[in-house]
């Protein structure tokens, strides 16, 4: 027989998976609620009710067990007369009274820490009612310095304003003076070449007969270019006199021709003088121009001058103004602390008489003379057993404290 192959372990069968369970299909179990315990209690004889009492303001110095021991202990250290107390007896009275004056030493302090801060806060509420005063000057006055800053930037921006408007009809003005100059250097330029195109050929008689026409035209063209302040009489004469050739003009012909020259050059001259003042006015109006620009430049220096003065001032009144709010609120809120410090004194001296009835009770009980009965004597047994044990423990506690 052949020897049968070992399977791979690969295809040995593996333990199948378990499907895995839907959540809707897990039961969850209730789930279980804590027991509270409720307050232990005392079950508590009348006639040690005082003691009970005092245990109970002593409460945040013991705890309840040692409370609770300590109720077991104390009547049968209490029906013993003092002469006759066990050590343990003795030594657990006096813990107890020493945890008394410690509790009271402790809400004594708790009096005066509570005095000091109505102290405290007195004095307090009168610093505070100081500074809100301070405070509220500071307010004031930043505030008035705020709204003079706010009046010098509306005026600052007002003069900006005005300046930037006179600068713009400055530059006009000098737009304006520069074009008439143009204008009147052009008309000067216009009226030299006419005169010279015009003047010399009429003057030296070079027109043709023939041209007749031609030259009836440009004595008109000059006739033209006189100006409107010329005699009449010479611009009468002016034109029969330039159609003769100079030497068949007479001597009064030859002298309306010079006039006419003479009238022509001086008007050539009036409107180089006229160019001239126009190029003066230019220039004062450019004058003018550059001292508007220096004023508007000057106002808005001022302007954002003045803006970065109320930017500041505005900021101080702005921190005075939180500091006046924020003392506001303090003083707002003393009263309410006056009363919850007062109430904190009345609490603290409150709860030292309670703990001083307390103990003055308890030493009337203390000092109650002690009836001894004749005891059974299981029961003398039985106590003479639990006593030390309990007494031991809770004077452990006690002596900690």
């Amino acid at each position: 027989r052949l020897p049968t192959t070992p399977a791979h372990p690969s295809t040995a069968m593996a333990p199948a998976k378990r499907a895995a369970q839907s959540p809707k299909a897990k039961v969850g179990r209730p789930v279980k609620v804590a027991k509270v315990a409720p307050a232990p209690t005392l079950q508590v004889d009348d006639k040690y009710a005082a003691a009970h009492e005092l245990l109970v303001e002593l409460s945040n110095e013991l705890s309840f067990s040692c409370v609770e021991m300590l109720m077991a202990t104390l009547p049968h250290a209490l029906e013993t007369a003092k002469a006759e107390r066990h050590s343990f007896q003795q030594s657990l009275l006096k813990g107890l009274a020493d945890t008394c004056h410690k509790e009271q030493s402790k809400r004594e302090v708790r009096i005066v820490d509570a005095e000091a801060k109505v102290a405290t806060h007195t004095s307090e509420k009168a610093s505070a009612a100081e500074k809100l005063e301070a405070s509220k000057a500071t307010e004031e006055a930043r505030r008035s310095t705020k709204e003079v800053s706010e009046s010098a930037v509306a005026s600052g921006s007002a003069a900006t304003e005005a300046a930037a408007v006179a600068l713009v009809e400055a530059r006009k003005a000098v737009g304006g003076a520069e074009a008439a100059t143009e204008r009147q250097v052009k008309e000067k330029e216009d009226f030299d070449a006419k005169v010279q195109e015009l003047f010399p050929p009429l003057k030296e008689g070079a027109w043709a007969k023939k041209d007749w026409r031609l030259r009836q035209k440009a004595i008109s063209q000059l006739i033209g270019l006189f100006p409107s302040s010329a005699p009449e009489s010479l611009t009468a004469a002016l034109p029969l006199a330039l159609k003769d050739t100079p030497d068949a003009r007479g001597p009064f012909s030859t002298k309306s021709v010079e006039m006419g020259e003479q009238i022509l050059k001086e008007h050539s001259g009036m409107l180089e003088e006229a160019i001239s003042a126009a190029k003066t006015l230019v220039t004062e109006r450019q004058e003018a121009a550059a001292k508007a620009e220096a004023v508007a430049a000057e106002a808005a220096a001022a302007r954002d001058a003045a803006q970065g003065e109320c930017i500041v001032k505005e900021n101080e009144w702005l921190e005075a103004q939180e500091a006046f709010t924020s003392v506001s609120a303090l003083v707002a809120g003393f009263p309410e602390e006056a009363r919850r410090f007062a109430a904190e004194v009345e609490e603290a001296k409150s709860s030292l008489q309670i703990l001083v009835i307390a103990v003055e009770n308890y030493k009337v009980l203390e000092n109650l003379p002690v009836v001894v009965p004749e005891p059974m004597v299981e029961d003398t047994m039985a106590a003479a057993a639990s006593e030390p044990a309990a007494v031991e423990a809770c004077q452990v506690e006690v002596a900690v404290q």
